[in-house]
Formats: C-alpha cells, structure tokens, sequence
C-alpha cells in the first residue's frame, strides 16, 4: 500500500504487480547478500573452494554436442542417470590438452589423462637405484609431498603423484637429468609443463610452468634450464609440480631431491 494525499486528506491504493515484484526481487536480493555475507565471515574456507568451483565451470570448454546429447537421452529415458550425465557435460566437460610430441604431432599423454585422480593407482613408494646423475630441478620449498592429500583448490581428496616445489615466479627450472623432451603442453589443470625421457625407462613431468623454454625433440643435459616457474592451470601459487615415474609406475620424488 502507498500514501497519496487529496484535498480530503490521505489515503492510500494498493501496489502494482510491477511494484510488487520489485519489492520480491529486492527482499531476495537481500536475503542472498546476507547469506553470502554470513558464509564469508562465518566458513571463508567453504565459499572459497565453491568459488574456485564455479570459475573451473564457467572457464571450461563445454562441448555443445554433448550437452544435447546428455539433454536427449534424459529426455527419452536412454539412461538410468539422465540428469547426472547432463550436469557432467556442463560443468565438468573432459579436459583437452594440447600436446606436442617429440615427433612434432599433436597426442594424447598419459600424465594429463591422471592428473587429478582420487584413487592411488601404479604407485611404488620403494627408493630406486636411477642408474644416472640427477640433481634438483628448482631451489625451492616444499609445500605438498607425494601422497595422499586434500587439493588446495576445491578441497576434495585426491592422490598427489608428484612434489610441490614453490619459487619465485620465473625462477629457472632445470632438467632433473640428461635426456630428451618427449613432449611439450598445455592443458587447464597442470597447465604449461614438459615432459623429459631419460636412460633407464624413467620420465620427469615438470608443471604449472609460466613458460617452456625447451622445445619437443630436443636433447638436455643434467641441470640446463627449460622452463620457469609460474601457476598456470591449476595452481594456488607459482610453483613447480614435479613428477617421476618409469613406465607407467609413479615413484616418489623426495627420495632424490
């Protein structure tokens, strides 16, 4: 109701729809503030990790075709879990990378296709006798060990196949051995990183880079410089994310730095 006023005095009519649903709009409007306030003073840690959440989902490639498809399927009953699928095709599309191999081609590697697993899968905690000089591939600090851990970016559980190296960024990054690069990439959860091949089987991933500096193909010696240290992808900070692993078995880096 609203007051107007006459050569009677006041009075007052009722309130438009228009009106009316502009009060609603500003009571929710508020209620929601009040409730993201309270979240923030209350768990900060919560609306953080939701936060993080909702970029992930809005930065993502959704693959148009798919989401018709989930969309489709729901709709004439194809699966038993319509609205699971349709929500996996939006918000949490499969990633692509883009690889370059030592032949120069475009593939797929099988340490962007694991990245981010919760199961612990091919992982061998036993020291290995490597067979050949290696040496740190960053002077930096430790902040998550090989193992299992909760992510620093959303919160879930996941298990950790390398060591987190944290340095300035830019700092130099060196090979952790003598061997050649196999591949060079780019994907949205290890961001720009490298992978090197050395004797003996044995692999080393070096990710979240700023930049690569090797190229695919070429041969590196123990400690030359190939990249920088930086946060893309995933990362909460610059770091390095350094795995090793030989054939498709993980090992755990500490044991050699």
């Amino acid at each position: 109701m609203r007051e107007y006023r006459t050569e009677y005095g006041k009075g007052t009519v009722p309130m438009s729809r228009r009106e009316k649903r502009m009060l609603l709009r500003l009571v929710a409007s508020a209620a929601v503030l009040l409730c993201a306030v309270g979240v923030k003073l209350t768990a900060p840690e919560t609306l953080q990790r939701w936060q993080v959440r909702f970029e992930r989902a809005i930065h993502a490639e959704m693959d148009v075709q798919e989401v018709f498809a989930a969309v489709g399927r729901a709709v004439s009953g194809e699966s038993d879990q319509p609205w699971q699928e349709v929500y996996q095709a939006v918000f949490s599309p499969r990633e692509e990378s883009t690889v370059v191999s030592s032949a120069g081609e475009p593939q797929e590697e099988r340490a962007v296709l694991t990245a981010g697993r919760s199961e612990e899968t091919n992982v061998s905690m036993t020291q290995q006798v490597l067979g050949f000089a290696f040496a740190p591939p960053v002077e930096g600090v430790l902040t998550s060990p090989f193992g299992r851990r909760e992510s620093p970016v959303d919160g879930d559980g996941e298990f950790h196949y390398g060591l987190d190296l944290a340095a300035a960024e830019g700092t130099e990054i060196c090979a952790f051995a003598g061997g050649t690069v196999r591949a060079v990439g780019d994907s949205s959860s290890l961001g720009h990183y490298l992978i090197l091949d050395h004797a003996g089987g044995y692999s080393t991933l070096y990710a979240h880079c700023s930049r690569v500096i090797a190229a695919a193909g070429n041969a590196v010696t123990l400690g030359e410089p190939i990249a920088e240290v930086g946060q893309s992808g995933n990362a909460t900070g610059p770091h390095l994310h350094f795995e090793l692993y030989r054939g498709s078995t993980y090992l755990n880096p500490v044991y050699y730095l």
